[in-house]
């Protein structure tokens, strides 16, 4: 597959946000967890409110990247996917891999929505009202989207796709004798 040096470039970016999008999700997923008690849903009882104000900032400011670098990926990506269609059948790791990516698009989408509710309400809240409750609320609406299977099921969707990105698992190989029979 020989790529012009814009299609370099723009593969590049595409991965850039890649990167910056699935390394913001384990970030945020750290961020998100510690809130709660060790397998459960339930909020820690013993952490401070002032705590838990501060990390449902955090989780809502670090939103803002994950969503860029998964724009960039969608778009540059998408665009860089549909333009070599025709190697789709030698490469089909490349068409798996975008079709993975494809089909969790919806559940992202719902899990957008809900951190861009949770940026708008944490915004411009000082510690004396931060709507910690309602904070809380959102956490818990994006963290069970699909009864709690959503997201793990697209993270596994995503990881599986960089997989047949990147080991290419139905990669046909042309010799110079199957070219010559051809």
């Amino acid at each position: 597959m020989n790529l012009s040096t814009p299609q370099r470039i723009a593969l590049f970016l595409a991965a850039i946000g890649g990167i910056i999008w699935l390394g913001g999700l384990i970030v945020r997923a750290a961020l998100g967890f510690d809130l709660f008690i060790a397998g459960t849903l339930t909020f820690k009882p013993d952490m401070p409110a002032l705590a838990q104000a501060q990390t449902l900032r955090l989780f809502a400011r670090t939103s803002f990247y994950t969503i860029c670098g998964y724009g960039a990926l969608l778009l540059i990506g998408g665009y860089l996917w549909l333009s070599h269609k025709a190697i789709w059948q030698e490469r089909g790791g490349l068409f798996i891999g975008g079709m993975l990516v494809v089909l969790y698009i919806p559940i992202e989408c719902w899990q957008i929505y809900y951190d861009v509710e949770l940026i708008q309400l944490v915004q411009y809240a000082s510690y004396n009202d931060f709507p910690l409750e309602a904070a809380k609320q959102l956490l818990v609406k994006r963290i069970t989207l699909l009864s709690g299977a959503g997201p793990f099921l697209s993270m596994l969707g995503y990881l599986s796709s960089v997989f047949c990105l990147i080991v290419q698992p139905m990669r046909i190989q042309r010799t110079a004798r199957t070219a010559h029979h051809s």
